[in-house]
């Protein structure tokens, strides 16, 4: 009985041979009469079906994933149906499975449903086409959660730049975050230097939450002009503004019920703020040109690499909107902050570089990797990221060696200069490579060199006193207007924020 428990059926008497291409649905009774009027009505009805005659059958046959759907009967020789669909469902078994019985008790189809059936039906059968139905309707459900997993798959990919990468302490709570978020509808700010992935973050959240299938809307506020903003991010009417020749959607309803991504949020003009602030609080915006109030279905993500409550205590950014969008604060770490994800993030970028760009590189070596990790990372990942796949791509054999890596907007090699040692000596070495790297008949190498090491003396001293030049100035040893005319000439960006 038990090798007879099994049994895959073969043409229907009535409908031929069955097609190879049908859903395929499993009929799980101990009673070979059941088992055989709904194999009937079910291959006339174009499925694919087999059989089970115990409880162990069924879940061996679940287990193969084999199956579309299945009408399990509760009372079979074994543990019983019940206890295969609770284990069907912990083992994650694609089948959408409907429980039948002839015990039609309340308690039966209420513990059914509560265990994953879906659906209950009883016995006897006086309409086998409504079996067909309900087998039908499980059928389309189980095509259905099929596509949406291919969906989410495929989706997964969408994450520009690749996937979030880390183990560290600091980014394993990012991830517990991300998980908290995709469940509701909060907004987030997500804050942090330049290159760090806050793209990445709020593309995450946006795609491991329910609004996955609805777009995900960027808009980068410092790359449009200020007088072009509104219209881009709320739409504007035909004949509103000169050059307004017809109606144009704008980002707010582009993103539907999806996700609208504020990046630079602090580059907002002061004078669009209220509109925004408005929009995010009512629910509603209207396009320019227009009175007409549409709904806000969209979640907000903004993020900043600036310190926005400095900016607000400057009076350059509304206090209001400030905490409306900081209802979930989201700090991206520097990369110099989580260094131990450096060899990681190698790895992974030098598989993009193989995958993507045809490199042929295996890994990076010791040395190397101990170079990468004792830089400062000024530009964070996006600088790893590029300093790696210009590496990989450019190495001499299958490894990144020492000598491969090179930093900044020069390209300067590294060798050992970030291995150690004094000041003296690092910068001795980085001179050294910089002129090895001119002609005998350069000019100007004096000050081009003394440029390189003013700039970021510069730029550190005023990053220590977060942007008060009157202190990064007596720290220096320059006067206040010196110090502003070195930072006019090397056009250099001044990022202020509260005094330490």
């Amino acid at each position: 009985m038990a090798n007879e428990a099994l049994l895959k059926s073969e043409a229907s008497e009535e409908g031929g041979a069955v097609n190879q291409n049908a859903a395929a649905v499993l009929i799980a009774d101990d009673d070979p009469a059941v088992r055989l009027i709904l194999r009937h009505r079910l291959e006339a009805a174009g499925y694919s079906v087999s059989e089970a005659a115990d409880s162990n059958a069924a879940l061996a046959a679940l287990r193969t994933n084999s199956f579309d759907a299945a009408l399990l009967d509760i009372i079979m020789p074994g543990p019983g149906g019940l206890e295969v669909l609770t284990t069907a469902q912990t083992e994650g078994i694609r089948t959408v499975i409907i429980v039948i019985t002839a015990a039609s008790t309340m308690s039966n189809a209420v513990e059914a449903i509560k265990r994953g059936a879906h659906d209950y039906l009883t016995k006897p059968f006086h309409n086998l086409d409504l079996v067909a139905a309900a087998v039908g309707r499980a059928v389309e459900l189980c095509a259905q959660a099929a596509e949406i997993n291919r969906l989410k798959s495929e989706v997964g990919h969408q994450l520009v730049g690749g996937e979030i990468v880390g183990r560290s302490p600091a980014m394993q709570e990012i991830y517990k975050l991300i998980g908290r978020l995709v469940n509701n509808d909060a907004n987030v700010l997500i804050c942090g230097e330049s290159g760090t992935g806050k793209e990445l973050v709020a593309r995450a959240i946006h795609f491991k939450s329910e609004r996955w299938r609805a777009p995900f809307v960027a808009v980068n506020c410092s790359a449009i002009p200020q007088g072009l903003l509104e219209s881009e991010l709320f739409g504007h009417e035909r004949g509103a503004f000169t050059g307004a020749t017809e109606r144009r959607a704008g980002k707010f309803e582009l993103a539907g019920r999806g996700t609208l991504f504020l990046d630079e949020i602090s580059d907002m003009p002061l004078e669009l703020q209220p509109k925004l602030l408005r929009a995010i609080q009512e629910r509603e915006f209207s396009a320019v040109g227009s009175s007409e109030l549409r709904r806000l279905q969209a979640r907000i993500i903004a993020a900043s690499n600036q310190d926005l409550e400095a900016a607000v205590a400057a009076r350059r950014f509304r206090e209001d909107l400030y905490f409306r969008l900081r209802v979930i604060p989201i700090f991206l770490p520097p990369l110099r902050e989580r260094r131990e994800d450096i060899p990681e993030l190698v790895d992974y970028f030098i598989a993009r570089a193989n995958r993507d760009m045809g490199a042929k590189v295996a890994a990076a070596s010791r040395e190397a990797l101990d170079v990468l990790s004792g830089y400062n990372w000024p530009g964070n990942v996006r600088e790893l990221e590029n300093c790696v796949l210009r590496a990989a791509l450019l190495a001499p054999g299958n490894i990144i060696r020492a000598e491969d890596i090179s930093f900044g907007k020069s390209g300067h090699k590294s060798g050992q200069a970030q291995a150690g040692g004094s000041l003296d000596e690092l910068l001795s070495r980085s001179i050294r490579d910089y002129l090895d790297e001119q002609h005998d008949d350069a000019a100007g190498v004096y000050d081009a060199v003394a440029a390189k090491v003013e700039r970021p003396l510069i730029e550190l001293a005023l990053e220590r006193f977060r942007g008060n030049q009157v202190r990064a100035a007596r720290f220096l040893g320059f006067n206040r207007n010196t110090l502003r005319k070195k930072i006019n000439d090397l056009r250099i960006v001044v990022r202020k924020g509260p005094a330490p």
